[in-house]
């Protein structure tokens, strides 16, 4: 991940809505098991470099309850330091994009229109 390019934005207010997962009825978005995954240990570098490793969880959103405690469950895994089972778990036939690879597409555009 393109940490850097993402701390300014993410560091205002660092959380994880479990609603975004594919599978979840109401949102309508891509995230998987393995995109909590990552975006947890996203937070736990920003704890870690902004606040000393400290971390609040509260749980809000998610309406599948089986990818919400997949996901749920991989989050913390990645705060544990332990590897993630996502690979067992998501089905990328049902995505049409990975929203994580679409991210760094877009700031590495911006980085190169902006010379960063």
């Amino acid at each position: 991940m393109m940490l850097s390019m993402r701390i300014p934005i993410f560091s205002l207010y660092p959380h994880i809505r479990y609603d975004a997962h594919v599978l979840d009825p109401l949102a309508n978005l891509q995230f998987t098991t393995n995109t909590y995954y990552k975006l947890a240990l996203f937070i736990k570098q920003l704890a870690r470099e902004l606040c000393g490793g400290r971390c609040v969880f509260f749980l809000e959103g998610g309406y599948d309850l089986r990818s919400l405690s997949y996901s749920v469950a991989d989050t913390f895994r990645a705060f544990l330091g332990e590897a993630s089972i996502s690979s067992k778990i998501d089905n990328p036939a049902v995505l049409y994009d990975e929203p994580l690879l679409l991210v760094d597409t877009a700031i590495a555009k911006i980085k190169a229109i902006h010379a960063l």
